[in-house]
């Protein structure tokens, strides 16, 4: 049995090979929309918990699961520690399934202004440099810039998933509701472009996600817009193994590791 930690688009198109390959899966998400799609879309078992590392190292007793699969969120580094941790203790394998990074490097321009941040904190200080702050980054580190953007509620603006929780928590930590654009993705260069417009946003505040996480048409946007883009860089994290594409991945669970059980 694989259980497979999700959560991403990349997580989805993963699970649909590993059913195609014929593998016996698990799924395990934090929220109610990813278990609803997985279940909806691929008819597998999906928990739906954020769980630390005994939590995760009970499933794999429990369910006999011989390797996880972690397909989580670049940045859900805690998620990825418990996953690597509950694996080794079981004495299992762990794979990464980690979505590959995009070169910055095409976008140093004239026209284009990208700045490297090594975290929220660093990238909210350098956000308040500028008027009119727009976020991409979701709801889970916003009282970090409240904190440190001066009069925020006149300058910063986010977009968030439509999650009423996530939404209200964001009002009650102080920035008004009609500073909050509620969509989900994925948007395309156009939308992005009239959304930072009609903000009239002077930087674009996101995550080192990658293409398939919308960075791309993020930056394009900010490009032809001419305002600049703050990248927070993906957190620092030793995998046992990873893999950046799908078809690799279903190899080696094809030839190496079925060769271990």
């Amino acid at each position: 049995m694989i259980l497979v930690t999700a959560g991403t688009s990349d997580s989805y198109q993963l699970i649909e090979s590993l059913i195609n390959e014929g593998e016996n899966l698990i799924a395990s998400v934090t929220t109610d929309y990813g278990k609803e799609l997985i279940k909806e879309k691929f008819g597998i078992r999906v928990i739906k918990k954020r769980m630390d590392k005994n939590d995760l190292y009970n499933l794999i007793r429990k369910e006999k699961i011989s390797l996880v699969v972690d397909a989580t969120h670049p940045f859900a580094e805690e998620i990825t520690e418990n996953a690597v941790k509950a694996a080794a203790e079981a004495g299992i394998k762990y794979i990464r399934y980690q979505r590959k990074k995009m070169d910055l490097s095409q976008y140093q321009q004239p026209a284009a202004r990208i700045i490297k941040a090594a975290d929220y904190k660093q990238a909210a200080q350098r956000a308040n440099d500028f008027e009119r702050i727009f976020l991409t980054t979701g709801s889970k580190n916003i009282e970090i810039f409240i904190n440190e953007i001066t009069n925020f509620e006149a300058r910063l603006f986010m977009r968030v998933m439509t999650f009423p929780a996530f939404i209200q928590n964001i009002i009650d930590l102080g920035l008004p509701p009609a500073n909050i654009i509620a969509l989900k993705g994925p948007f395309t260069k156009e939308f992005n472009r009239a959304l930072f417009k009609e903000y009239a946003a002077d930087v674009i505040v996101t995550k080192a996600s990658g293409a398939s996480g919308g960075l791309k048409s993020k930056i394009e946007a900010a490009v032809e817009l001419g305002i600049a883009v703050i990248v927070i860089q993906r957190p620092q994290i030793e995998y046992p193994l990873v893999f950046n594409e799908v078809v690799n991945l279903i190899e080696y669970i094809k030839a190496s590791y079925k060769a271990e059980v």
